[in-house]
Parts: structure tokens; C-alpha cells; sequence
């Protein structure tokens, strides 16, 4: 036993010492790649927060300038809707303007032809002008009403 604890022992034990050293230094790498492993999945989880939360920014800015770029479009589309009616109601005035004194000059020579066969005699300038002023009133009061 003696010399076995003095010659055998020893190398046994240096063995077992080396192996629970190599077993131990084993284990604390095992836990540094746990730690940099859950470092890495922690460091990997926050950037892919990070890209979700830019890419939602992306999305609520695309779609507030699509909104603003829709808007800027219909008020283009109201503001050229207003000037075509503008222009619309400025020729039908224009037409109207027109067609009123042409109904004027009409009215007036033929109340006046009228007139003259009527009384068989010539009117006088203030007479004519009477007439027509009349005519026209009444035509267009007439046209008013109908409108």
C-alpha cells in the first residue's frame, strides 16, 4: 500500500487533477459561448427591432405622402373644376349678351316696321325710340320669366 500510495497514487492523482482541470476549463468555455451566444441572439434581436421599427416609420411616411400627394391632386382638380366653370359661365354671359342684343335689334326694326304700317305714316326719331325701349322691356321681362 505504501508503495503504491508513494509511486502509484501520485500519477493517478495528477491525472485526475488534469482531467478535472481540463473538465472545468471544458465547462467555463462551454458557458463564455452560452453567454456570447445569448449576447449575439440579444445583440441580433435588437437590431431586428430596430429594422421592424424603421421599416413601420417607412410605411406610415410612405403612406402620409401618398395621402398629402392625393390631396395636393384633388385640390388641383377642384381648383381647375372652378376655373372651367368660371370660364364656362363667362362665355354663356358673353353668348347671352349677345344673343340679347341681337334680340334687341330685331325687336327694334321690327317694332318699328310695325309700328310705321300700323299708324300708315312715318315716326318720328323720339317716337321709334320710345317704341323699341318698350318692346324691349317687355321681351325681356318676358325671357326673365321664362328663365
Amino acid at each position: 500500500m505504501f508503495v503504491m500510495k508513494k509511486y502509484a497514487f501520485p500519477p493517478i492523482f495528477e491525472i485526475l487533477e488534469a482531467r478535472e482541470k481540463k473538465i472545468s476549463g471544458d465547462l467555463q468555455s462551454a458557458e463564455d459561448i452560452k453567454a456570447a451566444a445569448e449576447k449575439l441572439k440579444k445583440d441580433f434581436e435588437e437590431q431586428l427591432k430596430a429594422a421592424h421599427d424603421k421599416a413601420t416609420m417607412i410605411v406610415q411616411l410612405a403612406v402620409e405622402e401618398s395621402r398629402k400627394i392625393q390631396e395636393k391632386t384633388l385640390e388641383e382638380t377642384q381648383a381647375k373644376c372652378r376655373q372651367m366653370q368660371k370660364e364656362a359661365e363667362h362665355e354663356i354671359q358673353a353668348a347671352r349678351n349677345q344673343i340679347l342684343a341681337e334680340i334687341r335689334g330685331y325687336i327694334a326694326a321690327l317694332t318699328i316696321t310695325s309700328a310705321e304700317k300700323v299708324l300708315k305714316r312715318a315716326l318720328t326719331e323720339d317716337d321709334k325710340k320710345r317704341l323699341v325701349d318698350e318692346s324691349i322691356d317687355e321681351v325681356v321681362s318676358t325671357l326673365e320669366k321664362q328663365a
